[in-house]
């Protein structure tokens, strides 16, 4: 793609009003996007000026920043889809990990490419750390970008013995064109087998590593991450892949499969010049991509955002495949937005094509037709308890009309500059269901080109996009969304006062909260959340019935307003407390099948859903009787079964034709322990 305009439709547009491109335009050329070694600020920022009564005025108890550490630079948190906070539910630990400052930490950091790992054992009040994961400058390379995440081994419940584990790029010392080594690195928290390695990938593309930095996650017994593939020049790529990355727990660190799995993205691409026509080479800090797996990490679901080969009628939207089997096979899942029934969702009712959620494209006249073209920009997904994708994305629409009217390579590039809007999206083997989540007020801040600064982005040039988050609780039936948004934005500025927003959903009943901002009236005057991260995982806080959402936000005031390059200049790490909603459906008192502690082992019952009858097995290395409670989702107790005394195994036939349809719990009592799991009736 040569050119990507953006046109701005204001909200005082009346019907029949056309939009002229020769004033309205705003072009953003991807091929200038600037090497990140180039990010720098031409000259410093004026001083924003406030005083401590002012701010005082404003403050709010109910989110609290406390101070982690100081990172080398702005660049471990740079990029929206990395993962550098993570929680622990056995251990009830969070970790945040980042590149550290070397003169803060002399005796830790061996150079400016040495990754920490802090942790925290009372939900983010203190911290210890930081212990080094990774440094290569004995070979001359340096870590750069990187996720960094929890790892803690079966039957382990101390602290110092679980890992950090850390995923990333490193190019050569003097950084150039040669982003083609994947780097890892792990200890223990307690400093022991520490081991740090490298791979090399050979072959005339120089950018083979460079995205090596995403996905990081522990699943079973094994960590999961990804990286992608790139066959071409920077910035102009013709041919993209997802490498399926496994790491198996070797009993001291990971052994790692570059290429567990290989996911071919069927990218259409420009016939003027070859490049494949993927959203990410336009917002390279939002790579829109992501790989996310069940609990388990048998079902993952992989994708990109761009316009593919596959189908002429679609736009940049989510290319998107599936696997039930770990990853052996993958099947492409199409996304109809096309469909009638999607098309009157966003037409939500309207007539005026200005109330659409997402404006109808332009015909040969600019004039409005009667139906929209998605146009994905930021995406985060999660698997549910029931195996399906809880996708999450801001989403505006094409301006026009390229199936029919007008030439589709050559205005593909063309979208609405008025921010869309955030949507969920429920996928299974097809498009099941799509929610509004809420009105976005401002477009994402983007990186700066050709040498521009603006006072707004950080060192003048550096955006911070939407970035959107999404966690989940233990069962995987619970959802928190958060992201940032400037909530005075007249929907065509961009993102430059950032505030922390969130929504809840659970996927078991469809229940939802409503969007609320956690950070408006909260901030001193000019301080905003310019980088989160959220941890994939949320704490459960049982006394009040919510969950919280462990969150990092790096850059603060002072590194805002007097830093002058963002990849060399340090910046204040905080863990901001607070982020919490209201359970939907609360976890009853007592079920503890996450835990991974107990004696006794109860399958799955069978069949589930259930009508009449199912069946457990029981397994258990104690002779003692066998207790069998149904309770609702709300932990009532609906019935008890004294199945008898256990010796080894037993199976449980459970009569469930008295029940109505819904979600309850069984939970096996043995003893002094017991387990609970979810069964669904029909």
């Amino acid at each position: 793609m040569k050119k990507l305009l953006l046109l701005l439709v204001a909200v005082c547009f009346v019907i029949g009003a056309n939009a002229q491109k020769a004033t309205d335009a705003v072009k953003m050329n991807h091929k200038k996007l600037l090497l990140d070694s180039e990010y720098q600020r031409k000259a410093a920022p004026p001083a924003i000026n406030y005083s401590n009564d002012e701010a005082a005025s404003v403050k709010s108890i109910d989110i609290v920043k406390v101070d982690v550490g100081i990172a080398h630079s702005q660049r471990s948190f740079r990029r929206e889809d990395c993962r550098v906070i993570s929680y622990n539910k056995d251990l009830d630990l969070i970790s945040i990990s980042f590149i550290l400052d070397a003169e803060t930490y002399p005796s830790i950091a061996l150079s400016d490419g040495s990754v920490g790992i802090f942790y925290s054992a009372d939900h983010g009040l203190t911290w210890s750390g930081p212990v080094l994961l990774s440094d290569l400058s004995s070979v001359n390379m340096q870590n750069y970008y990187l996720s960094g995440v929890l790892y803690n081994p079966t039957g382990n419940d101390v602290i110092e013995n679980a890992y950090g584990v850390y995923q990333g790029v490193a190019p050569n010392v003097p950084i150039a064109n040669d982003w083609n080594n994947q780097a890892f690195g792990t200890s223990t928290l307690g400093g022991a087998n520490y081991f740090t390695e490298y791979f090399t990938n050979p072959g005339a593309f120089l950018y083979d590593g460079y995205f090596n930095q995403l996905g990081l996650t522990q699943k079973e017994d094994f960590m999961k991450c990804f990286n992608i593939w790139t066959e071409g020049d920077w910035a102009a790529f013709t041919q993209l892949k997802m490498e399926d990355i496994q790491g198996t727990y070797n009993g001291t660190g990971f052994d790692w499969d570059l290429e567990h799995s290989v996911v071919d993205m069927p990218f259409n691409a420009d016939p003027a010049d070859g490049e494949a026509m993927w959203v990410g080479k336009f917002t390279f800090s939002d790579v829109g991509a992501d790989m996310v797996w069940s609990d388990d990490g048998m079902i993952g679901y992989a994708w990109m955002t761009g316009a593919t080969l596959e189908n002429l009628e679609s736009g940049y939207q989510p290319l998107l495949y599936r696997t039930t089997d770990g990853g052996d096979s993958w099947d492409y899942i199409e996304l109809d937005f096309q469909n009638s029934d999607w098309q009157d969702f966003f037409r939500d009712g309207a007539t005026d094509p200005l109330d659409w959620l997402l404006f109808p494209c332009r015909d040969i006249n600019e004039d409005f037709t009667d139906f929209t073209i998605p146009w994905f920009n930021a995406t985060a997904g999660a698997v549910d308890s029931d195996g399906n994708l809880q996708l999450f994305a801001d989403v505006t629409s094409h301006y026009y009309d390229i199936f029919n009217d007008w030439d589709y390579y050559e205005n593909i590039g063309f979208r609405y500059v008025r921010s869309g809007n955030l949507f969920k999206f429920t996928i299974g083997d097809e498009l099941i269901d799509i929610t509004l989540v809420d009105s976005l007020m401002s477009n994402p801040a983007l990186d700066l080109v050709g040498g521009s600064t603006n006072d707004s982005l950080y060192c003048g040039i550096n955006g911070w996009l939407r970035r959107l988050q999404l966690t989940k609780d233990e069962r995987s039936e619970e959802f928190f969304v958060t992201w940032t948004d400037s909530p005075e934005g007249d929907r065509a500025v961009e993102n430059f006062e950032p505030q922390v927003k969130g929504w809840s959903y659970n996927s078991t009943t469809g229940g939802h909260t409503d969007a609320v901002c956690f950070t408006c009236g909260t901030t001193f005057p000019g301080e905003y959340y310019w980088y989160i991260q959220a941890s994939e995982f949320a704490y459960y806080n049982s006394v009040d019935e919510t969950f919280t959402v462990p969150m990092v936000n790096a850059v603060n005031m002072d590194d805002f307003y007097n830093n002058m390059v963002a990849s060399a200049d340090p910046v204040h790490v905080q863990y901001v407390d607070g982020i919490t909603f209201d359970a939907i459906v609360p976890i009853p008192v007592g079920v503890d099948e996450f835990s991974g502690q107990s004696n006794i082992s109860v399958s799955q019952n069978l069949p589930n859903p259930a009508t009449a009858n199912t069946t457990i097995e029981i397994s258990s290395e104690t002779v003692a009787p066998v207790t069998v409670k149904i309770s609702n989702i709300i932990g009532q107790t609906i019935h008890t079964l004294d199945a008898g005394i256990i010796h080894g195994n037993m199976s449980v036939n459970i009569d469930v034709s008295n029940l109505e349809a819904g979600v309850y719990l069984y939970t096996v009592t043995i003893a002094n322990e017991r387990v609970s799991k979810k069964m669904i009736i029909r």
